[in-house]
């Protein structure tokens, strides 16, 4: 029955993204409202912690701070840093970011790659009410990611893998590698 299919999907994807299903009144209108959602929090969350720290390689190149320090530090007191993070910083999307990043030390394709794509579905997720209906997704019928419908568990689970593996590449380029 195709709302036990919709029931074993959502419950999924609460799973991985940690919210509790049972409390949707379990109607397959609702039971799809709640996967989009719980996909469209989880997309929104990874880019914006890909954004950060592609942020803190480039205020770092600039600015040879700690990173901890670009959140917490005293650079705030100072014009030069405030103005740089609220009228350069603020003002980049995600892929200007990357290219910047870049443009310090050369990203791997495969990392360029996953962030164009994470991008990709965000910006269709973030900015269409119906993304399925875009030109991209019009003849699946499904928003995409990697071959994959973001809103399954398969799909899902793609995005959070490479999401992953970028974090954990920017992340070793902020802080350096953990030994």
């Amino acid at each position: 029955m195709r709302e036990d299919k919709t029931l074993e999907t959502a419950r999924a994807i609460a799973s991985m993204v940690g919210v509790d299903i049972e409390v949707v009144k379990v109607s397959d209108v609702r039971l799809e409202v709640a996967i989009n959602k719980m996909v469209v929090a989880e997309v929104v969350m990874q880019y914006t912690l890909l954004d950060e720290l592609l942020g803190e390689i480039i205020v770092q190149y600039f600015f040879d701070v700690d990173p901890d320090a670009i959140h917490y530090g005293g650079e705030w007191r100072g014009d030069k840093f405030r103005i740089f993070v609220h009228h350069m910083l603020d003002e980049m999307f995600l892929l200007k970011k990357k290219d910047v990043a870049h443009a310090i030390e050369p990203l791997p394709s495969e990392m360029n790659k996953i962030l164009q794509r994470i991008n990709a579905v965000r910006n269709s997720l973030a900015h269409s009410f119906f993304p399925e209906n875009r030109k991209e997704y019009r003849k699946s019928g499904k928003v995409l990611y990697a071959d994959k419908d973001i809103r399954t568990p398969e799909g899902l689970q793609r995005f959070k893998d490479d999401a992953a593996a970028v974090h954990k590449y920017l992340f070793d380029r902020v802080q350096g590698p953990k030994f």
